[in-house]
This record gives C-alpha cells, structure tokens and sequence, in this order.
C-alpha cells in the first residue's frame, strides 16, 4: 500500500478495472478503485477489480466496478496515461468524507461509504455484503461511434453523475516502480459527468474522443459522499 500526504494537501508532486447489469431489480453497488500504474501495489487491486468486473456479482449481490486513475505518482518515473487531478480530487473528497488523514494507492471505495486496501478480496467481500440496498434509477444511454447521450432522474436528496469506462486498454510501462511491466486494466473511467441535480431530471452528450468507450453507470451520490443508486448503461 502506497500512502501519501493528508488528503487535505495532496498534489501531483506529493511523495507518496462484461455486462453488469442486475438480474433482480436491485440496483449494483458501485465499487471504486483508486490506483495508478506507478505504484507497485497497485496490480494485485487492478486485477481483483476486473475479476469482480466480469463476475458482476460477488456475494449473490450484483456489482460495477469503476478504475479511476490518479495522477499524484505520475512524477516519480511514469506518468500514467490514465491518470486525472479530477479523480486525485474525488479520492481527495472521499478521504475528508470517511475522516481519513491521507490517500493512498490501491483504495477501493464501496458505495461511497467504506475504504479499504483494494487488494485485500476479504474485506472487499464484506463491504459490499455490509452495503444498503442500491436504488435502480431512472436513466437510459445512446450510443453512436462518437458520443453517448445520457438521460436520467435523480432521486431526492442525491444527484445523478455518469461515469464512461474503457475495458482492456493494454500500457507498456517503461520505467518506474511496473518498469517491463504490460499492464491490462478494466474499468478504466475515461469521463465523469454531472446529469442530473437532486429530485430532477438531466440531460448530457458526452462525446466520446479517441478511447473505446466500453460502457458507463449513472450513480446517484449524496452530498456526503455515499452512493444510494445506480444504473448500468451497457454499450
């Protein structure tokens, strides 16, 4: 495990992942893990992820996993090509949320409400067996090859986001601590968007870019952090 400064304080200089939707009409629990590819620990985490990624289920409970990439490893030998300060920031809120004092690589968040060594399969088993009910929102997806358009309603008392993944995108890493390492990651959030505002309903066309969109989920997330609702937006 690779921690670094407060989260308060963190910057990008500090030293220091198959169709998921459910077959019941309760909603996945949203799994999140905050990794990069210039952390050593990191692989074992990206590789539960995706395991649990093509599962879609774990403990009789449905699941989708999201891979966001942070850029605070990025100056010590690789710069992951994945990486965003945007999800430095959301990892940065989940800290503050769940009174940790620092982050840290691999993190997996459940539901918006538990942190953990995304490495560790046990725990990660009972988190998301401990996880609420997850609402199934109201949204639907349109894809073309280069935008999806989003529509959902949010429920009161959350907003609705939309997270765009790529599945398998392969990384031949030539220096840092994976150095002669070709990494393969599922689930690796490529746009993250706000749809919708609490009690309402949004719109938005995320275009697409250069990467494989393989899929996205609609989320419907508190002000306190946690994820009370989702919807899987398969491609």
């Amino acid at each position: 495990m690779r921690a670094l400064l407060p989260a308060l304080f963190v910057t990008g200089c500090a030293v220091a992942s198959g169709d998921t939707r459910p077959a019941s009409n309760e909603a996945p629990v949203v799994l999140e893990l905050f990794t990069s590819q210039g952390c050593s620990s990191c692989p074992p985490a990206d590789e539960l992820l995706s395991k649990l990624a093509r599962a879609g289920r774990e403990g009789g409970r449905p699941v989708a996993a999201l891979a966001f990439h942070v850029d605070y490893w990025n100056d010590l030998g690789w710069a992951d090509p994945f990486s965003s300060p945007a999800w430095t920031q959301r990892q940065q809120a989940y800290a503050r949320a769940l009174g940790d004092d620092r982050v840290y690589t691999p993190e997996l968040v459940v539901a918006g409400q538990t942190g953990m060594v995304g490495s560790q399969a046990g725990r990660v088993a009972s988190a998301i067996a401990a996880a609420p009910t997850q609402l199934a929102i109201p949204a639907t997806a349109t894809w073309t090859a280069s935008q999806v358009a989003i529509e959902a309603t949010a429920p009161d008392g959350a907003d609705v986001w939309v997270a765009v993944w790529e599945d398998a995108p392969r990384t031949k890493v030539t220096r840092g601590e994976n150095a002669g390492e070709l990494l393969v990651a599922d689930r690796v959030v490529r746009a993250f968007e706000h749809v919708a505002a609490a009690g309402h309903t949004g719109k938005i066309t995320i275009p697409l870019g250069s990467f494989h969109a393989s899929g996205a989920i609609a989320i419907a997330q508190r002000t306190d952090r946690r994820i009370v609702g989702a919807r899987v937006l398969p491609r």
